[in-house]
């Protein structure tokens, strides 16, 4: 949502308003589906003695653009339709995810400037969004067996560790930390106390990320740590470290296949939505813009 709002943060000489609800048409998708002035005026609420931008016209020109040529894609290639409530109650979700408390739905589109026809073409985006994953998914080959077997053998590099550590700039201080763990202070609090490192005042926390993101020694300890003991200290570059893991998990086959598929759908889906645009046939009225298809798609507000 935030994303598809940003296009309403405008700036632009001044075009003196349309005229609500004309019917003049802006651009013709394939040759068959008309978007008129009004169509696109009717997704905004500027007030009523507001003008509407060259730049923001031209916008909002191209969100209903890209969309109507989504929304057919999507149902010619893959069947996908939706009915007026089923749009309907994803718009009402879309609301209650984004309304700030106390504030209501009216007041919601009037700041952001936008109508609820806007909305449902929002509500009608993520819906198509989420059914095409669901059909790139289903038609989505297995990957080939040397993509699994690469990483397979190369498993460290997709294994998690969630880590903590303790910097100290001394062996003897980090085995103070040890004395002082073993009697039963907290971990946690002996980062704030004695940390050297940026994550001290976070209890030593590092998160979980793969051990390649960390230097050789540090990665290595990680990996043979025992999960929830604190280890010996552990030198590298920047002092001696104790470390604790507290979780590692490291994928099965099944699972390193699951990630590779996803991700190919990942690409498949990014790929086509800018694959639809660049085969439809889009026609815009050079009074309020032009169509190009390079470097990037979408609608060039005309030029004074």
């Amino acid at each position: 949502m935030k994303k598809l709002l940003s296009l309403l943060i405008l700036a632009a000489l001044v075009l003196a308003a349309c005229g609500g609800g004309s019917n003049e048409v802006a651009a013709t998708v394939d040759s068959t589906t008309e978007i008129t002035a009004g169509d696109v005026e009717g997704l905004m609420d500027l007030g009523d003695d507001a003008t509407v931008q060259k730049q923001q016209f031209a916008d909002f020109l191209d969100f209903q653009i890209k969309w109507t040529i989504i929304e057919g894609a999507a149902e010619s290639e893959y069947g996908i339709t939706f009915t007026e409530d089923e749009i309907a109650a994803e718009a009402d979700r879309v609301i209650e995810l984004n309304l700030i408390e106390g504030q209501t739905r009216e007041e919601f589109l009037s700041v952001n400037e936008v109508t609820e026809a806007f909305l449902r073409n929002v509500a009608l985006q993520q819906l198509i969004a989420a059914d095409l994953r669901v059909a790139l998914e289903a038609e989505a080959e297995p990957p080939p067996q040397e993509a699994v077997d690469a990483q397979m053998e190369n498993i460290d590099s997709v294994t998690q560790v969630c880590t903590g550590h303790i910097l100290v700039e001394t062996e003897d201080e980090a085995n103070d930390v040890l004395v002082r763990l073993e009697e039963g202070e907290a971990f946690e609090d002996l980062a704030i106390e004695l940390s050297i490192g940026p994550s001290g005042p976070n209890g030593g926390d590092l998160g979980c990320s793969s051990p390649t993101d960390y230097v050789t020694e540090f990665a290595d300890a990680t990996l043979a740590a025992e999960v929830g003991v604190p280890t010996e200290p552990v030198e590298t570059e920047f002092g001696f470290h104790v470390i604790l893991v507290s979780e590692r998990t490291v994928p099965t086959e099944e699972e390193i296949i699951s990630g590779l598929k996803q991700t190919a759908v990942n690409q498949a889906f990014d790929a086509w939505f800018p694959a639809s645009f660049a085969v439809a046939v889009v026609e815009v009225n050079e009074k309020f813009g032009t169509w190009q298809t390079e470097p990037a798609v979408g609608v060039v507000a005309p030029v004074e």
